[in-house]
């Protein structure tokens, strides 16, 4: 059975390796994950962490957090080609400049991160390989020009696996199976291979159609398998359209959520206590769902945009800030770090497709504008 590669490990590539191999420690039938490394440095964490993944649960409001058992026995190997003898001589366990085909790819990599990051693995990808996008957006993304005071959009580029179809593969007859999968669970690093579960939620992951060919993506097999078999991870298998929507309602919650709590410096649940921050979660809904509702491929499915109403989308942040009030936001972590967010591939999404259907969408721009003051120039 084929080993599912993971590719990024931060908050959720770290979460799903551990989910994944606790599933495969009480059985035989699939190979442990394979965590791939992309600069040697992180060899050494490896081996601070005792090879391992530590996993804390706080997802019980009023009960302590418990630490549960290790996830070990991982396969690891160094993406990154260029490696001295000295960083590399310790880890006899650690595969480096490996050509062995991929079958299963999980990226969770930052969405801005994912062409590159597969750039050194193109060679071992092909029509037979499925890629699982696990990321923060929608996949496209817009840039501001860096002189605030200008009122427009003026640079737009390519959505995320867009971007990779044309850079890392331009030929359809040779191109992997795309997935998606949106992860509802909150979760936050202590460390470099610790993670702490504090919101549970669940894993929807599903294949996408091919958009720019007529070949449906062919049958998953062990990767869906692999997935829908961890309970931890509460996975659900579902349709394109599904996974889509999925997509879309967590795009609305992350909208609001990150950067709010990036730009008044607060946790999660904080949003819905501070005055000014309050006010501004009514406009960026109703822009939001406005925008949605519009989009083309809704138009004949009448369900299908009541269930975007801008009522159930409020009621849908409030619940997600509610559950996971004491967390600290990915957009507030990168901030506060001095690193680029993800509202280029969130807020900004909404504020293209604002343009394209003539739908508002000042307060977003707004908002975009903001968090980009707060990133490194």
């Amino acid at each position: 059975m084929e080993s599912i590669h993971i590719l990024g490990l931060g908050n959720m590539g770290k979460y799903l390796a551990y989910g994944l191999r606790r599933c495969q420690q009480a059985s035989t039938s699939f190979l442990p994950p394979t965590l791939l490394f992309h600069r040697p440095g992180l060899l050494d964490d490896w081996e601070g962490a005792n090879r391992s993944i530590r996993y804390t649960d706080k997802t019980r409001p009023g009960s302590p957090a418990t630490e549960g058992p290790r996830a070990e026995g991982f396969r690891v190997e160094l993406v990154e080609p260029i490696a001295t003898q000295g960083q590399i001589e310790n880890h006899s366990e650690v595969v480096v400049g490996s050509i062995t085909p991929i079958k299963y790819l999980v990226v969770a990599t930052k969405a801005y991160a994912v062409a590159t990051a597969l750039a050194p693995l193109k060679h071992r990808l092909d029509r037979n390989s499925h890629i699982l996008f696990l990321h923060n957006g929608m996949g496209e993304f817009v840039h501001l020009t860096t002189f605030f005071q200008c009122d427009s959009i003026l640079t737009r580029a390519p959505g995320v696996r867009r971007e990779v179809s044309e850079s890392i593969f331009p030929d359809p007859k040779t191109r992997p199976a795309y997935w998606a999968g949106v992860c509802s669970a909150g979760v936050y690093s202590e460390g470099p291979f610790s993670i702490v579960h504090a919101g549970r939620g669940p894993l929807v992951f599903g294949a996408l159609e091919d958009q720019t060919t007529t070949r449906a993506p062919p049958d998953g097999g062990s990767m869906a398998a692999q997935l829908s078999g961890v309970g931890m991870l509460e996975t659900q298998l579902v349709s394109s359209q599904k996974i889509i929507q999925a997509q879309l309602t967590k795009l609305v919650a992350n909208a609001i959520i990150n950067p709010l709590t990036a730009l008044f410096n607060c946790r999660n649940g904080e949003i819905l206590r501070i005055d000014a921050a309050r006010e501004m979660i009514d406009p960026l809904v109703r822009e939001a769902g406005a925008i949605i509702r519009a989009l083309p491929s809704f138009q004949d499915e009448a369900e299908i945009r009541a269930s975007f109403a801008d009522d159930k989308l409020r009621s849908f942040v409030d619940r997600v800030a509610t559950a996971t009030a004491g967390n600290t936001s990915s957009m507030l972590q990168d901030v506060r770090a001095g690193r680029r967010t993800e509202i280029d591939y969130i807020n900004a999404y909404l504020v293209r497709k604002g343009e394209e259907l003539g739908k508002p969408h000042e307060h977003h721009e707004s908002v975009v504008r903001r968090i980009k003051q707060l990133e490194p120039r």
